[in-house]
């Protein structure tokens, strides 16, 4: 099965149309107060309206309520919901709609612990990032590869369209998850997304 393409941090309608076009098969909207890729759930509304029936849609949230979270997702009617903060299984119980839960990696994670901490989650999808978004080494890709023999995971932290066909070729994920590596001075760079999916294509 060839590695999907997730493109999160979507600020334009035409980032969005870009991405989609170009054949990514999930689209991230960040919801989580402090990000500066946040946007408000009517901004992401207008963009969504025009691209929902050809792209997964995810809301990225961290530690904000069960009744925020909800209300976000029921307004945009997300695919997923994607929980970067210590929420547990009560917690996901507790929302409408399916969940990629995000596993905050070291660099040389201790496999072991992190196939027991999957365990201990019911969600439709892990995504296994840095400990600190944006900052460190990229996640031992051998480690990686292991974890995705078992599971549907979607990888991320520091992937680019310079380095992403080495990735997917040595770790063969379910999905690869991009937002600084597709932005030049902070701006999706269209040029970039479309780069980024062909050359995961064609890894």
């Amino acid at each position: 099965m060839k590695t999907q393409v997730k493109i999160c941090g979507i600020r334009s309608l035409v980032a969005a149309q870009t991405a989609v076009y170009s054949g990514a098969k999930f689209l991230g909207f960040n919801f989580v107060s402090g990000s500066r890729r946040k946007v408000s759930p009517e901004f992401a509304k207008q963009i969504i309206t025009q691209i929902k029936s050809q792209v997964n849609v995810v809301g990225v949230f961290q530690n904000q309520s069960i009744e925020e979270v909800n209300k976000i997702a029921d307004f945009l009617d997300l695919d997923f919901v994607q929980l970067h903060g210590d929420e547990n299984q009560e917690y996901i119980d507790s929302l409408n709609h399916p969940v990629i839960k995000t596993l905050a990696l070291e660099s040389d994670f201790d496999l072991n612990r992190v196939v027991k901490n999957i365990k201990s989650f019911n969600v439709q999808y892990f995504l296994a990032d840095r400990a600190k978004q944006g900052q460190g080494k990229m996640l031992n890709l051998e480690k990686l590869n292991m974890l995705c023999k078992s599971y549907q995971i979607f990888i991320a932290g520091g992937l680019t369209p310079l380095n992403i066909v080495e990735v997917v070729r040595a770790v063969e994920p379910f999905a690869v998850d991009v937002a600084s590596g597709i932005e030049t001075r902070g701006v999706e760079d269209l040029e970039k997304i479309k780069s980024f999916i062909e050359r995961v294509k064609n890894a």
